[in-house]
């Protein structure tokens, strides 16, 4: 009988192993592929180091700088320069720096006279009610509050880069609850947001959040969490089966072709949710999810293409540039990889990853790597000038790559949150139910680990 059985090695049940295990816990941390860490994995290629998942991590609170310190990764970070706040949003066929001033926004070719006039008078506008709100998408909230423009050539491209989803579909409560509280505390995103601003600084919990990565990539963490958790850690693992049983937990899973089972007294899941639902589960847990919808997970390809620096006329003088749906292009954006960071690129090159797919183009899931560049060569050289073919390339698919937080997010957050409730020792965590970004994603692992101590002390 163990203290814990974890499914899943991405970095929330990585963090909540580690975290566990400094606990003195007698744990395992079951993952199904050969590698820990989920999307977060690196390459290192023909001189170019390419970011397989996320290319950065935005430090959400102090907390987490302090634990990659004790995980002796500080002298990994690299900061992203300053020049990488600056971001650009494709209009009429060319990118157009987002507004990083009250002044920019006042000339920005972005929006519309109309459009800026929408965002002037947002504070004046009427809230609606809260059963309203609780199921209002991300577009009608924009076109609400912020007018037709915003949506289209901010908050749309914005949602393509995250989520590589719709905001048709998104729900607000669901995909950007901050947002959203912003109105119901304040009666205005603009209002709301100072009043958040002034709160943290009274409290005391104010933090200026940055965007790093490290010298060896993002992989490096995944890594350093799988050689600190060492034989507790079990690759190419597939979990089949999940019983209950007195006091605890038994779950089945295999390994080059050997069936295994363990026993703990506590069961924490951070798989994505198509994967918890591919699990047999003991039948009072596997009743209420075949109820539950499913979550959709869009295809999504990063490709990787590195070219000579005289190649691109654009400076790539910033974070990188994505696409409304509006436009007539095939790419949903491309960072300018190589300004985020020293050492992505051969001296007197440069490298971009390029995202294509996502809920817009599901047609392109299963394009091959010489489809990508033939659909994405022609967007670059309009956008941001590029001439000639990429001298390196590197395509990484995703078949399932983000959860969309839709309507269909709520009834399965409320699910695996009753059966937390119902099953003691059941704890569920990962970007299927706390959120998408890398940082929400070790934040859920540390709560998870949290939850446990208490109950331990209890």
């Amino acid at each position: 009988m163990q203290d814990a059985i974890i499914l899943g090695g991405g970095i929330s049940g990585l963090t909540a192993g580690y975290l566990l295990q400094k606990q003195g816990l007698d744990l395992s941390v079951l993952e199904k592929n050969s590698e820990p860490g989920g999307p977060i994995s690196t390459a290192r290629q023909e001189g170019y180091l390419v970011e397989r998942g996320p290319n950065s991590l935005l430090l959400p609170d102090p907390w987490v700088e302090r634990w990659l310190a004790e995980l002796a990764l500080s002298d990994q970070i690299q900061e992203s320069p300053a020049s990488a706040s600056k971001r650009f949003i494709v209009k009429n066929g060319r990118p157009v720096a987002v507004p990083a001033s009250p002044l920019q926004a006042l000339t920005t070719p972005l929006f519309s006279f109309r459009g800026k006039l929408g965002v002037l008078l947002e504070p004046f506008r009427k809230r609606i009610s809260e059963e309203q709100g609780d199921v209002e998408t991300v577009a009608s909230f924009v076109r609400r509050r912020l007018g037709p423009d915003f949506l289209d050539y901010a908050i749309d491209p914005m949602v393509s880069g995250v989520y590589a989803g719709d905001p048709q579909q998104l729900i607000l409560e669901y995909a950007f609850p901050l947002m959203r509280g912003f109105e119901r505390d304040g009666g205005s995103i603009i209002r709301g947001a100072l009043r958040y601003k002034k709160r943290r600084k009274r409290d005391g919990t104010a933090y200026k959040k940055r965007s790093i990565s490290f010298r060896d990539g993002l992989g490096i963490l995944p890594q350093t969490l799988s050689r600190k958790l060492g034989n507790r850690l079990w690759l190419d693992s597939n979990v089949t089966k999940v019983d209950r049983v007195d006091r605890g937990w038994q779950v089945t899973w295999e390994r080059a072709g050997e069936t295994f089972q363990g026993v703990a007294n506590n069961l924490i899941v951070c798989l994505p949710a198509y994967a918890i639902k591919q699990i047999v589960w003991a039948d009072a847990v596997a009743e209420q999810l075949q109820d539950t919808p499913d979550l959709k997970y869009p295809a999504v390809h990063s490709l990787a293409l590195g070219f000579r620096r005289e190649q691109i006329e654009h400076p790539l003088d910033g974070f990188g540039m994505l696409v409304p749906s509006k436009e007539p292009h095939n790419i949903l954006g491309a960072l300018f990889s190589s300004s985020l960071s020293p050492g992505r690129a051969p001296n007197g090159h440069c490298l971009l990853t390029v995202m294509i797919g996502g809920i817009r183009r599901p047609e392109l899931a299963n394009a091959s790597e010489d489809e990508l560049i033939a659909l994405a060569m022609p967007d670059l050289e309009r956008l941001i000038g590029a001439n000639g073919s990429p001298c390196f390339s590197l395509l990484h698919s995703w078949p399932r790559a983000i959860p969309q937080y839709t309507s269909e997010f709520g009834p399965w957050r409320d699910t695996l949150r009753g059966l937390e409730k119902e099953f003691p020792g059941l704890y569920f965590g990962g970007n299927s139910i706390d959120g998408i970004a890398m940082g929400a994603s070790i934040l859920s692992g540390k709560r998870l680990a949290e939850r446990i101590r208490l109950l331990n002390q209890s």
